[in-house]
């Protein structure tokens, strides 16, 4: 019996001397895969991080775009009609009050407004030539708005808003040619977007504006951002 037990010792102790080590092998293997997923992990943050900062970039520079071209817009306007009369409103829209441009219940472009107009039409010119700034380009969209004194002001809006969209192709020609006029753009909002509540002769002389939206091209500059995410 004592021989049987010697032999199932040595058994056991030979069992263990090929368990261990191999247990010892596997728990090495393992800490090596969670070194290696720990390594990807730290290099894909560093990509992913770079790519964050790629796409910051180019949104800052979207951003940038859109109020570079309203300053211009605002600069030229201010230059020729004095700061007081201009106004910037929500998403960098330029407005002028419509009394400079328009006399009371006209679609006609006054004198004054001609004088407005023609070089804003130059300047316009220059922002669509310039690549940098026209690639995310989709519309110049020029708004017509009008004050609560019951009247047509549906009509009176859009034919104001159309009025200087056809000027401006008169002020400056290239404005009239197909690679410059698709990026402008007429609408009318009647009374319904007014920047002054009340019905005092101030808010109404502020409701009454031709403003100036720029709307930039979401396929243009998204396309940019997935190039980035797709890299």
């Amino acid at each position: 019996m004592k021989a049987r037990k010697s032999y199932f010792n040595q058994d056991d102790q030979e069992t263990k001397e090929i368990f261990w080590p191999s247990f010892t092998d596997m728990m090495a293997m393992m800490v090596l895969v969670m070194v290696f997923i720990a390594i990807l992990a730290y290099v894909q943050s560093i990509y992913n991080a770079y790519d964050q900062a790629q796409i910051k970039r180019e949104l800052g520079q979207v951003a940038e775009v859109k109020k570079h071209i309203s300053d211009l817009i605002q600069k030229q306007l201010e230059e020729n009609v004095g700061k007081d009369k201009i106004i910037r409103g929500p998403n960098n829209t330029i407005s002028v009050e419509g009394n400079i441009l328009f006399d009371t219940g006209s679609a006609d472009i006054s004198e004054k407004g001609k004088q407005v107009l023609d070089p804003l039409a130059g300047a316009l010119a220059a922002i669509i030539e310039e690549k940098d700034m026209s690639q995310y380009l989709y519309i110049i969209l020029i708004e017509g708005h009008t004050d609560s004194v019951p009247y047509d002001n549906w009509s009176l809006s859009t034919q104001r808003a159309v009025a200087v969209v056809d000027y401006l192709g008169k002020a400056n020609p290239k404005l009239a040619k197909k690679e410059y006029a698709q990026y402008l753009a007429a609408t009318g909002y009647s009374e319904y977007k007014p920047i002054a509540e009340g019905s005092s002769a101030d808010a109404l002389q502020k409701n009454r504006r031709i403003s100036f939206q720029i709307i930039l091209d979401d396929d243009k500059w998204q396309s940019k951002l997935k190039e980035i995410v797709e890299q």
